[in-house]
């Protein structure tokens, strides 16, 4: 890390502070009229409230403006747990901004997260409707366990709050997350209850609204049959989306549309159910709940015309500052326009491991390499500082123990390559407490022997089985070498980090302690026969008792490519010893064979950057990116989760890495100074004609393109071409520099 690094702050264009006015209050359907209605889950982790029935309400005030000219509405909202906004009929947006929180959590979050809109506003009136909903339905929903709505807007310099004016309704035909009945009319519009005050701790994410595009389907497919049709629709990618319906439905009386959606091809309907009245007016469905979609199915009646199509929901993308990558390899072109797509359908309020799954801020490791992957691709990193920030509050209110114990380590280094790329230090001084509770955590696991011996698992590694056990949450024997490589890991970017906050003397202790950590890793790790690390302590040394995610030890010795790939990659050995072992790792059949594990998609992303760090990326860098060949072959919609023996799920951006390497290495990008201050292109093409990259700043697109003539690089005017001094190739910097 520079030391040189001055205090800024790059994060794109900052989104206007969203403050909920002290005028506002709090609001939900009266106690009286509507007992045990305010409970609801705080995840779906926790169990269901004594009496806890599925409820949507909706909130609405009416406004009449001073002016009817085009206007802006500036609003901010929350509600626990979930909403829908419209202004004057028109859908705005659905929230809030996700909680961050934890794999298998129950407690509610330090925090809860508004959204804030800027909706273009014409007319004299200003209809603002708000539905609100209870329960959890995916891991990122949030709630403190009291239902709860407030806004606070601006419009014609008007204030505008929620208080005992708005009025209220219960929609009954919301009759769960995926079951909707159009035809059940609203209750009676009643006064809501003000409440004096609840467990909320509303907060600013800092974060811009999230887009959504229509997209119609690439192909449909009717059939009828018994008075039955069934329709099948597909979609030229996968989406994070909301399913859409629009059903004429002239058969007389209300009708039933079971619906399916999947990644794939879908058989099964029982993803959402609409009951729809029969009127000669089309009606319009959107589910409450966003899925992973790349086809639908449809079961209606045959007289009924029903049309399907979605709300494709992501973090907005600045299409004039966008990263791209071209080569003559189409092989390679394909990779990382899948690559770049999936991460982009990633990207919500926080990243996602996969709107499939829709984990929580606990996946580090996806969350890591998604951060990579958005410097060459879209720029703007204040979702991974939101990310940081909202891990680092989980963290301390934790006391440093989160699910994935070594995920906690990857925050660590997530935490330092984000400030070196962007010279952020206000959020590293936030997350500075988080920082020091989580080391304290880890030396407390630390015995005798000077390595990690106690910790509550050595989860996770990577998808796969050895001998019976699931690296996933391996035993001590498979997992303990791994969790102290990311714990040297940690060390190291941690002093980077405290003499980046200015704080020397305490980095110096941290990098001592890294020395000798990393003496002791050899000592109980290293096989100077074999010349190979071993995994971990066989039961013969240490026989810890075995919990739900440690299983008991077994009395062998296991040497994998994961273990001695994080040995390398994170120092614990180096020079000659690391860059022959690296050798092995990347081209040898491995010493033991039922010690052999095919190394999945994510854990690549190490293995890229050991070649990297070692000078073998030269190499053998293409021919890792080739690996992902048949992820593209198997599944062009999407990145596949896993390959070979384990697959999971088609919109997995953990394994998305080529969509960093390529760029970068090809082009030889160095950031040499935070912020893009300065940086350097020495372009090395490996064997390609030719190689032409975007990278976006906070400036503008760095445009790049490298051939066997030489570069040229075309670059915002703040720019300058400055000496290349001993590092060679084309050095740009800030001309203010």
């Amino acid at each position: 890390m520079n030391d040189n690094m001055r205090s800024v702050t790059y994060t794109g264009e900052e989104t206007p502070v969203a403050r909920l006015s002290e005028n506002a209050r709090w609001l939900w359907l009266d106690p009286a009229k509507h007992p045990d209605s305010s409970a609801t889950p705080t995840t779906i982790f926790a169990p269901l409230p004594e009496n806890f029935r599925f409820t949507a309400v909706e909130f609405e005030k009416t406004v009449t403006r001073r002016s009817p000219a085009p206007g802006v509405f500036r609003v901010t909202v929350f509600a626990d747990p979930k909403f829908r906004l419209f202004v004057n009929g028109t859908y705005v947006g659905t929230g809030p901004a996700a909680a961050g929180g934890d794999y298998a959590n129950t407690l509610p979050m330090p925090k809860q997260y508004v959204n804030r809109y800027d909706v273009p506003v014409e007319g004299r009136m200003l209809r603002i409707r708000v539905q609100v909903w209870n329960g959890c339905a995916v891991m990122t929903d949030y709630s403190t366990g009291v239902c709860g709505f407030i806004l606070s807007g601006v419009i014609d310099g008007t204030e505008v709050v929620t208080d005992d004016t708005w009025r209220v309704r219960v929609l009954p035909g919301y009759r769960g997350i995926s079951d909707t009945d159009l035809t059940a009319e609203p209750g009676e519009w009643e006064a809501p209850a003000v409440l004096d005050d609840g467990p909320w701790n509303p907060a600013d994410p800092r974060l811009p609204a999230l887009c959504e595009e229509l997209v119609q389907p690439e192909t449909i497919r009717r059939e009828t049959m018994a008075g039955e049709q069934v329709l099948r629709v597909s979609f030229d990618r996968i989406y994070s989306a909301y399913l859409r319906l629009t059903v004429k439905n002239g058969t007389g009386k209300s009708a039933l549309i079971r619906i399916g959606a999947a990644e794939g091809r879908p058989e099964d309907v029982g993803t959402a159910q609409v009951t729809v009245p029969s009127s000669d007016e089309p009606v319009e469905y959107r589910g409450l709940r966003m899925l992973s979609v790349g086809a639908v199915i449809v079961r209606a009646p045959a007289a009924a015309e029903v049309s399907v199509s979605l709300s494709y929901a992501h973090y907005p993308v600045d299409r004039n500052n966008e990263g791209y990558f071209r080569c003559p390899d189409e092989n390679l072109n394909d990779i990382y326009r899948v690559g770049k797509f999936t991460l982009e359908m990633c990207r919500q309020s926080l990243h996602l491991d996969s709107p499939l799954h829709q984990e929580t801020l606990g996946c580090t490791g996806d969350y890591a390499i998604e951060a990579l992957m958005t410097r060459t691709t879209f720029g703007d990193m204040r979702l991974t500082r939101a990310d940081l920030i909202r891990t680092a509050d989980y963290l301390v209110m934790t006391d440093g123990v989160m699910f994935h114990t070594s995920y906690s380590l990857i925050w660590v280094t997530m935490l330092r390559d984000y400030v070196r790329w962007t010279g952020d230090r206000e959020t590293l001084r936030t997350c500075r407490p988080a920082l020091d509770i989580l080391l304290k955590r880890f030396r407390s696991y630390i015995g005798g022997s000077g390595v990690i011996e106690t910790p509550p698992n050595y989860m996770f590694v990577d998808w796969g089985e050895i001998d019976g056990f699931q690296l996933h949450h391996p035993p001590m024997a498979l997992g303990q070498t791994v969790l102290n490589a990311f714990w040297q890991g940690a060390l190291r970017a941690a002093a980077d980090l405290y003499r980046s906050d200015g704080s020397a003397a305490l980095a110096r202790e941290v990098k001592a302690e890294a020395e000798r950590h990393r003496g002791a890793a050899v000592r109980e790790f290293y096989d100077f026969e074999k010349e190979l690390f071993t995994d971990g302590w066989p039961k013969g040394k240490r026989d810890p008792e075995p919990n739900t995610w440690q299983p008991a030890n077994p009395d062998k010795i296991y040497y994998t490519r994961h273990a001695n790939t994080l040995a390398v990659l994170f120092g614990l050995v180096d020079g000659r010893t690391a860059k022959a072992l690296a050798e092995r790792i990347l081209v040898e059949d491995w010493l033991e064979r039922d010690s052999a594990v095919e190394i999945q998609p994510y854990f690549m992303h190490y293995v890229c950057e050991m070649a990297v760090k070692t000078g073998l990326w030269k190499k053998y860098g293409l021919g890792l990116m080739h690996l992902w060949d048949r992820q593209i072959e198997d599944s062009p919609k999407g990145l596949k989760e896993g390959w070979g023996a384990f697959r999971g799920d088609c919109s997995h951006a953990w394994g998305g890495t080529p969509v960093y390497q390529l760029p970068v290495r090809l082009l030889g990008f160095e950031m040499l100074k935070s912020g893009f201050r300065k940086f350097r292109l020495k372009p090395e093409l490996l064997g390609l004609d030719w190689v032409e990259a975007g990278i976006p700043t906070p400036w503008g697109l760095v445009k790049v393109r490298a051939d066997r003539f030489g570069l040229s690089a075309e670059v915002p005017e703040v720019f300058r071409r400055a000496e290349s001094g001993r590092g060679g190739g084309v050095v740009f910097e800030l001309k203010d520099e």
